[in-house]
């Protein structure tokens, strides 16, 4: 009886360090989320080496990073549901992770995510002003932040956090 108490013991020690080892994984990859129209985006690819023809979710490495790419918008501006969804669902999975929904990084400020219609957006409250807007592409997540534009000191600020 002993000994099969101890199996399950190594069973559920296993099952424990594999889904550490899956998290830590995923605060090592940007999520990279882009439009075909969008010039910001095209910088960003060229910056970090995006193989041409890569489908969603596949990945490349620069500079020993793991990037996995997903379209959300074709050549038509026509959103991408699946991908958009794929974004949405790791947004919202940082929120819990955070507690709250304070992780979008735009030029150096930090915004609230919400959803709008199925789209992602991000909003700030100020004294005079409200910034409520759909998320612009390029989109990188990291850890837990997002951040939106191509800004590679951001995005590397995220990496380093990340760590």
């Amino acid at each position: 009886m002993s000994n099969r108490k101890f199996k399950i013991s190594l069973i559920i020690a296993a099952v424990i360090a594999a889904s550490s080892l899956q998290a830590q994984q995923s605060k090592g990859t940007v999520y990279y989320f882009y439009a075909d129209n969008c010039a910001a985006c095209k910088q960003a690819q060229a910056f970090y080496n995006k193989p041409d023809g890569l489908k969603d979710g596949e990945s490349w490495t620069h500079n020993g990073i793991k990037f996995t790419a997903y379209k959300i918008s074709d050549s038509k501006n026509q959103v991408i549901t699946k991908n958009i969804n794929t974004l949405n669902n790791l947004c919202s999975a940082i929120g819990k992770r955070k507690g709250n929904n304070n992780f979008v990084y735009f030029r150096r400020d930090v915004y609230e995510y919400y959803k709008n219609k199925g789209l992602p957006y991000f909003r700030k409250e100020e004294k005079y002003s409200r910034k409520d807007e759909a998320f612009l592409t390029p989109v990188f997540v990291v850890g837990d932040r997002v951040v939106l534009g191509f800004n590679q000191d951001l995005v590397q600020q995220a990496l380093n956090a990340a760590k």
